[in-house]
């Protein structure tokens, strides 16, 4: 499946890793710390590291509170660049 010429899903990566990495680049391109986005989001810091690093999976509720924290779309925690 193809969404603005990104793809939405790559077999070979568990979409936890996927949405890790995503998460870990775009807070780091804010120049957000773990702790600050954590705080925004209503999350705990070692719940947020977790979910960077692919070892917890949120729920979409969650996940709607992280991005609406990084003012971005849901959907981009789950593309694949």
């Amino acid at each position: 499946m193809v969404c603005a010429q990104r793809k939405l899903y790559r077999p070979f990566m568990d979409i936890r890793e996927r949405v890790g990495a995503n998460l870990r680049r775009i807070r780091r391109t804010s120049g957000m710390s773990q702790e600050v986005l954590a705080h925004r989001a209503g999350i705990a810091p070692s719940f947020l590291s977790q979910i960077e690093n692919g070892k917890r999976s949120p729920t979409i509720t969650t996940l709607d509170a992280i991005a609406g924290a990084l003012s971005i779309q849901i959907v981009e925690l789950f593309l694949d660049d």
